[in-house]
């Protein structure tokens, strides 16, 4: 079976090439099949290598570059090829200027986010799961990109992939209260509460609401509609694996995006 990506729609093809996988197209087996991009949840190895390196070449590039995810607000400057196959350090984000990279986001019901900045070389990939969302990363992404290659937020595209959607996705009232205080309004990110407390939660729509908080134009401002728990078939999910009592055994699909050589 041939890989499928999922992609926005009127991106900026000239300057970078971006894609969403999907689970369709690799050799991993069991939880999972087939095209895991995740080395972290017990898949075998050699497996995963496979996968990404059919991923790359399918892309055209030289290189994808991973990080450590750990559900925070850290920036990496990426500016020359990975070491082997070690992550470029501990964060949740990457950016570069360098041509040919293939900066990949991790996901599994966290939200990827790709960004493009049209009048410059530059791009970043997020991995935003609540925690990260709650930390504003998508700020500290952008104001990265300010600092080390002079992006203005208004010149950018972004494309939010396929993450787990509101329906699928209830959280505690501890949660509940942070995604309260983070937006000047939680309508349409949360859902009315329950008796407990909780409610339903879309982490891609407070993403992208913080995407033109922070200056992106909102018609710049991509979204995808599928959701990871309830397309099994096409997408690996985390609560999904809970829900059927094999928490942790899962796979995950990736974000990447990488500048095009001049």
């Amino acid at each position: 079976m041939s890989l499928t990506f999922v992609t926005a729609p009127d991106w900026p093809q000239g300057m970078s090439v971006h894609a969403f996988t999907t689970r369709p197209g690799g050799v991993s087996e069991g939880a999972y099949a087939s095209l895991n991009m995740t080395r972290s949840r017990g898949d075998d190895a050699s497996h995963v290598e496979e996968n990404r390196e059919r991923v790359r070449k399918a892309l055209g590039l030289n290189y994808l570059v991973f990080a450590a995810q750990v559900h925070g607000r850290a920036v990496v400057q990426v500016s020359g090829p990975p070491k082997g196959a070690a992550p470029v350090g501990e964060a949740d984000a990457l950016i570069t200027d360098q041509p040919g990279l293939g900066l990949v986001c991790q996901t599994a019901d966290c939200t990827p986010i790709l960004i493009q900045d049209t009048a410059r070389p530059a791009i970043a990939a997020i991995h935003s799961g609540w925690r990260g969302t709650v930390q504003n990363i998508v700020q500290a992404t952008l104001d990265a990109m300010q600092q080390a290659y002079g992006t203005q937020p208004g010149d950018c595209r972004a494309a939010i992939g396929p993450s787990i959607s509101a329906p699928h996705y209830r959280v505690g009232p501890e949660v509940v209260a942070q995604f309260e205080a983070l937006l000047p309004t939680s309508r349409g990110v949360l859902s009315p509460k329950d008796p407990e407390g909780g409610a339903h939660l879309d982490v891609a729509e407070a993403c992208r609401r913080q995407l033109v908080l922070a200056g992106v134009p909102e018609a710049a401002v991509w979204r995808s509609t599928e959701c990871t728990y309830a397309n099994e078939h096409t997408l690996f999910s985390a609560r999904r694996s809970h829900h059927r009592g094999e928490t942790g055994v899962f796979g995950g699909q990736a974000g990447i995006i990488a500048l095009k050589a001049s």
